[in-house]
């Protein structure tokens, strides 16, 4: 069974406590990539990978920075999970052939679980589980059931961690 995490950065792993922490600190809150995640949000992700070994597809607005540097992003930062793959910021012709547009609000227009939807048509088989972790709702209502919606100033927290590893798991 194929299991994908589609992430977002900012609000997620990149709190507004910790932020305010750090400066409050007097520290650096940002590295060549951008802001420094939060390690309790990190640990967080860490037991969700852990516990269902899904792979991580990014899905945040840093994703225009390229795979690549996500893939470095990743690496030098030693944090948990694989990424491997960025959601494209178009929609693939074989999602719209295949998509319920009554399911897609024509006021939202283009949004991230256009971007998730045409990814999982392009590249997840049939056999698949996904949770999508954001801050902002910003999926198909048809994503609802794998969604899981943040508080930016906390990120991921523990309870939201174990709602994510039932979803996988069930």
């Amino acid at each position: 069974m194929e299991k994908y995490l589609f992430l977002d950065f900012d609000g997620v792993l990149n709190t507004e406590y910790y932020q305010n922490y750090l400066c409050y600190q007097g520290v650096a809150y940002q590295d060549e990539y951008g802001a420094i995640f939060d390690p309790e949000a990190t640990k967080q992700l860490k037991r969700i990978v852990d516990a269902t070994n899904a792979k991580i597809v990014i899905e945040s607005s840093w994703k225009f920075l390229g795979l690549e540097a996500m893939e470095e992003m990743w690496s030098d930062r030693q944090l948990p999970g694989q990424v491997i793959d960025i959601t494209s910021s178009s929609v693939s012709d074989q999602w719209l052939l295949t998509a319920n547009l009554d399911d897609i609000d024509p006021a939202m227009g283009h949004c991230k679980g256009m971007e998730i939807a045409s990814w999982l048509a392009d590249h997840a088989g049939p056999d698949v589980r996904y949770v999508i972790i954001d801050d902002e709702y910003v999926i198909l209502d048809s994503q609802l059931p794998n969604f899981i919606l943040t508080n930016p100033y906390d990120g991921i927290t523990k309870e939201l961690a174990d709602k994510a590893i039932s979803i996988f798991n069930k």
